[in-house]
């Protein structure tokens, strides 16, 4: 009987060992899946720094889109303007997705860009509407609404202003 307890005293022991030798494979295998997670998360934080926008991209992309709204909105060119509307409400979400906080800002760019939504509202209305005189009195105060915002936020010295000449070739006024 003594040789039969040794014999399976040893199957346990082997049992035991081989377990633990397989915890330690275990063990390792993790640390270098964590490893490898932890490195894939520093690389997709270091993708997504180099893609984001930069604030002055967006900010000159909502120029753009604000000046070009002008021309179209006072010759009643309404498919254009409601084009260049949407791409203000474009550049609007992606300046809050990006920058809903900057390091310039006082307050939030957020919250300065919430200021806008009753105007751009009245916009799509008077675009909707066709409305000449409401699209003249909503885009003066959208244009008063982003050098309020770039006060708040100290970059006061930059100034939008009202289009002189048409955005687009072969426009005339």
């Amino acid at each position: 009987m003594k040789p039969t307890f040794a014999i399976l005293g040893l199957i346990c022991l082997s049992i035991t060992q081989l377990s633990c030798n397989q915890n330690c494979s275990c063990n390792e295998k993790a640390a270098v899946r964590q490893t490898t997670i932890d490195s894939l998360e520093t690389r997709i934080q270091q993708l997504e720094t180099q893609i984001k926008p930069r604030l002055s991209v967006l900010m000159n992309r909502l120029q753009v889109h604000h000046g070009r709204m002008w021309q179209p909105g006072i010759t009643n060119d309404w498919k254009l303007a409601g084009y260049e509307l949407e791409k203000v409400k474009e550049t609007l979400s992606d300046l809050s997705s990006n920058f809903g906080s900057d390091k310039y800002a006082e307050s939030t760019i957020d919250l300065e860009i919430s200021k806008l939504q009753s105007t751009i509202a009245q916009m799509e209305q008077a675009v909707k509407a066709k409305n000449k005189d409401s699209f003249v009195e909503h885009y003066s105060a959208l244009t008063t609404q982003c050098n309020s915002c770039h006060k708040a936020t100290g970059l006061d010295f930059y100034k939008v202003i009202q289009p002189v000449t048409p955005a687009y070739s072969g426009e005339s006024e």
